[in-house]
C-alpha cells in the first residue's frame, strides 16, 4: 500500500511535468526567416580534442555557411589533441584558403585543459556580439548560422537553444540512442517555451557576449569537466530570467550529431552527463531530475516485484502504460518535425531500457570515475 501511494504521487507529478512540457512544445511557433540580412557580428567557437575521424565533416559543414564572411569568424580551439586533429585542420585551412575567416588556436598549458577552458580561450579572443558553439563531431546545413542570426535579430534573446538530431548510423543501438536523444531535445524545446527551461545542448546553442561576460563565462564549476551548456543556461536564467532564453524551432537550424558506437563509450558518455548534476543549484532543475529518477525507480521496482509478488504484474503494467501514454505525444510531435517518426516503433522498448539505465547511471554517475577522450575524471571533482 505504501509503494502504491508513493507511486501514485510520483507519477502524478511526472504527468503534470510532461504535460506542461508537451503543451509548451505544441505552442512553440515555427520560425520563418523573412530573408533577413542582419549585420550582426557572430563568433562561432568549436572546442576539439581527438576528433580526427569527424573533423573533416565538421570543417566542410562550417565552410559552407552562407552567412556573410565579413560578419562571421570561426575559431577552432584544439584541446591538447593526442591524435592528428590539429594537423588535419591546418591542412584544410591551407587548401580552403581561409575564405570563411576560419582560424585554429592551440590551447596552451597556461590556459588549462578541457572543453570549458577551450571555449573560454576561443571566446576570449573573439569579437562577435553573438557567440555560437557546437561540438567537434557535429554537422549542420549551410543556412544554420544565417537562421541563428535572423532569429536573434527578431527576438533578441540572451540565449538561443537550437535543435539537435542524433544520426543513428543504421544500427539498432544507434536507433535507440537517437530516439532517447529526441526525447531530451523535445523536452528542452517544450520546457523553454513553457517558461521553465530545463535543458541545453552544447551541440547547438548561442548566447550574447553580454550574457556570457555578466555570468562569468565558463569559469564557474570548472571542477566539472562536463556541463558547459547546462551551467551557462542556469547562470543566464538566474541573471536575465527565463524569457531571455528561446528555443529556435527551424529545420534549417538543425545540427546533426552521431550516436555513440559501442556500449562502453555510451556508458562513459552518460556517466559524464550525469556527473555534472552535482553542480546544479537551480531548484526546479533539481526537483525535475529527482522526479524523473523516482518515476523510473518506481517502474523498475514494480517490474522486479512483479516476478515474486501477486498483484504487482498488474501494477507494473499500469505504471508502464501510463508512462507510455504520457510520453508519446511529445515524442510523436517532435519526431515528425525532425523527420524521425520511423523510429517510434522502438519506443515501447526504449521506455524500459531507458528506465534501467537512468536509475543505474543516475547512481553510478555520482560514485564512479569515468573516462572521456583519454582523460579520467573523478567521481567527486569537488574534493
Amino acid at each position: 500500500m505504501i509503494f502504491l501511494s508513493a507511486s501514485f504521487v510520483v507519477f502524478l507529478g511526472y504527468m503534470v511535468l510532461i504535460t506542461a512540457i508537451t503543451s509548451g512544445w505544441l505552442k512553440l511557433p515555427v520560425f520563418t526567416n523573412q530573408e533577413l540580412h542582419p549585420r550582426i557580428k557572430i563568433s562561432l567557437i568549436v572546442a576539439v580534442r581527438d576528433e580526427a575521424l569527424h573533423i573533416n565533416a565538421l570543417l566542410q559543414s562550417l565552410s559552407c555557411q552562407d552567412y556573410p564572411s565579413k560578419w562571421l569568424e570561426i575559431i577552432i580551439v584544439d584541446d591538447h589533441s593526442s591524435d592528428n586533429t590539429a594537423l588535419l585542420i591546418e591542412d584544410f585551412l591551407t587548401r580552403q584558403g581561409n575564405a570563411k575567416r576560419m582560424n585554429l588556436v592551440l590551447l596552451k598549458q597556461e590556459n588549462g585543459s578541457g572543453k570549458k577552458a577551450a571555449l573560454n580561450r576561443g571566446i576570449g579572443i573573439s569579437g562577435g556580439e553573438l557567440i555560437v558553439i557546437t561540438d567537434a563531431d557535429c554537422t549542420a546545413g549551410c543556412r544554420w548560422i544565417s537562421e541563428m542570426a535572423a532569429f536573434y535579430a527578431v527576438h533578441k534573446p540572451h540565449m538561443i537553444l537550437g535543435p539537435v538530431r542524433m544520426t543513428d548510423g543504421g544500427s539498432l543501438f544507434g536507433k535507440l540512442q537517437s530516439l532517447e536523444f529526441t526525447s531530451l531535445i523535445s523536452s528542452a524545446a517544450g520546457s523553454c517555451q513553457a517558461g521553465f527551461p530545463l535543458l541545453a545542448n552544447g551541440a547547438n546553442m548561442a548566447f550574447t557576449r553580454q550574457a556570457y561576460e555578466s555570468c562569468g563565462g565558463f569559469t564557474s564549476n570548472l571542477q566539472f569537466p562536463s556541463g558547459d551548456d547546462m551551467f551557462l543556461l542556469m547562470s543566464i536564467k538566474n541573471s536575465f530570467g527565463s524569457k531571455a532564453i528561446r528555443f529556435l524551432r527551424s529545420e534549417a537550424a538543425i545540427v546533426n550529431t552521431p550516436a555513440v558506437q559501442g556500449f562502453k563509450p555510451f556508458i562513459q558518455q552518460r556517466l559524464r552527463w550525469v556527473s555534472k548534476s552535482r553542480g546544479y543549484t537551480d531548484p526546479l532543475l533539481i526537483a525535475t531530475s529527482i522526479l524523473v529518477f523516482l518515476t523510473n525507480t518506481c517502474l523498475l521496482t514494480a517490474a522486479f516485484a512483479a516476478l515474486f509478488i501477486p498483484g504487482f504484474p498488474a501494477l507494473f503494467m499500469g505504471l508502464y502504460l501510463v508512462k507510455l501514454l504520457v510520453d508519446i505525444p511529445l515524442l510523436l510531435s517532435y519526431s515528425r518535425v525532425q523527420k524521425s517518426s520511423s523510429l517510434l516503433w522502438l519506443f515501447p522498448v526504449m521506455e524500459l531500457i531507458n528506465a534501467v539505465y537512468t536509475v543505474v547511471v543516475g547512481i553510478a554517475g555520482n560514485i564512479w570515475k569515468y573516462e572521456w577522450k583519454g582523460r579520467t575524471s573523478s567521481a567527486n571533482p569537488a574534493k
